[in-house]
């Protein structure tokens, strides 16, 4: 079983933890910004065994250029991961900023560009490709529909009672499908979002 960690999740208890595969961490927002139980979750994890990869949510800013601005976040990730325990993958974060739904104005042209950029300063410190995780909806008002976006591993986010989920313009399968937001997990007092693999 693969699940994701925030802060969102409070407190874990890692000892308790059974049935995960691996974990994936939120590590940064934006740029400046990191989740406040990072540090825990990451060095507890490491500490019991548990495969960790680590996530950075994205914020496109409206205002800013967008590859410059995708430049900074890339790199204030990678920063940080360097600091931390081995990864087993990495992934960007693309939905709203909160829970209002707040989302960036960006063009679908400038959207790609400011993806693209990130994705690109990734790979190249690290040599780890990244996984794109989403909702189908949300990637296709954002991206052009003639996107290259197709050949990066897809971790798709559906709740629905589907056998198969909605795929964005432009994958033809998914890597992995996140199908539940309110799991339960043994050492988390929290619902945990739930991800098999496809």
């Amino acid at each position: 079983m693969t699940v994701d960690f925030s802060s969102n999740n409070g407190l874990i208890n890692f000892d308790n933890l059974s049935g995960v595969d691996e974990v994936f961490i939120r590590t940064s927002l934006g740029y400046g910004d990191l989740d406040k139980m990072l540090h825990t979750n990451a060095n507890g994890l490491s500490r019991v065994g548990i495969p960790v990869s680590y996530y950075h949510f994205a914020y496109p800013h409206s205002s800013a250029d967008p590859a410059t601005d995708a430049a900074k976040q890339a790199n204030y990730f990678v920063d940080t991961i360097q600091a931390l325990p081995k990864y087993t993958h990495l992934a960007i974060d693309l939905e709203p900023q909160d829970a209002a739904g707040t989302d960036t104005s960006l063009s679908q042209e400038d959207y790609a560009t400011w993806l693209q950029t990130f994705l690109d300063t990734v790979e190249n410190r690290t040599g780890t490709k990244c996984i794109i995780y989403t909702y189908a909806d949300y990637l296709n008002r954002h991206l052009p529909d003639n996107h290259a976006f197709g050949a990066y591993p897809l971790w798709i986010a559906n709740y629905s009672n589907v056998s198969i989920p909605a795929l964005p313009k432009g994958w033809d399968a998914a890597w992995a499908w996140q199908y539940s937001d309110s799991g339960t997990v043994a050492g988390v007092q929290t619902k945990v979002d739930l991800t098999k693999l496809m």
